[in-house]
This record gives structure tokens, sequence and C-alpha cells, in this order.
């Protein structure tokens, strides 16, 4: 038997860790059905706007900023994870972005 990592279960594990550090709320990285779940409700949606916000991403000196996922299925970056200055670049509406809190 193999005892090899796989390359597929190493980029599930940095993808679970990414979520992790991303999710407004404290939460269990495994993104299990329960789990995505718990994310999915956590995402804030707004009818008008053809994004979400996802959550915020700290910076090395200690600042944040939020992340957004387009969600306009005809859009050329359908589901691409961007910040809210790429959103105003391309004129997508800022959708409603719960406020910050340092963990």
């Amino acid at each position: 038997m193999n005892n090899k990592r796989s390359p597929l279960r190493e980029i599930s594990q940095v993808f679970n860790d990414w979520v992790g550090r991303l999710s407004p709320k404290k939460q269990d990285t495994d993104i299990s059905e329960e789990g995505n779940k718990n994310l999915h409700s956590s995402i804030l949606k707004d009818a008008n706007s053809d994004a979400v916000f996802i959550g915020w991403q700290k910076t090395t000196s200690g600042d944040a900023f939020p992340l957004y996922n387009i969600t306009a299925k005809d859009h050329p970056h359908y589901l691409s994870t961007v910040s809210e200055q790429t959103l105003r670049k391309m004129n997508i509406k800022i959708p409603p972005t719960t406020p910050f809190e340092d963990t």
C-alpha cells in the first residue's frame, strides 16, 4: 500500500485552511456537507448585485479587506474571488458586507 499523500488531498487541505481564514465566523475548516451549509448560510446575498461577500482577508501588516465572489453566470469572471476595488472597476454593485471583527 502506498503511503504517499495524493496531490489532490494536499490541495483539498490548503483550500480548507484558506476557507477557514476567510470565513466571517469561526468554524471547522473541514468542508463536510454540514460545513458547506454553515459557510453558505454566512454568505450575504443581494438580489441586485452580481457578487456576494465571502469574508475578510488579513494582510501581513494586519489590515483587512473584504473579498467577494462574482455570481453572474454570464460574467467572464464567474465564481472568481475579487476585492471591492475590482468589483468597482467591473461596475458590479458592492453587496452587503459584514463589519470586520479582528479575532
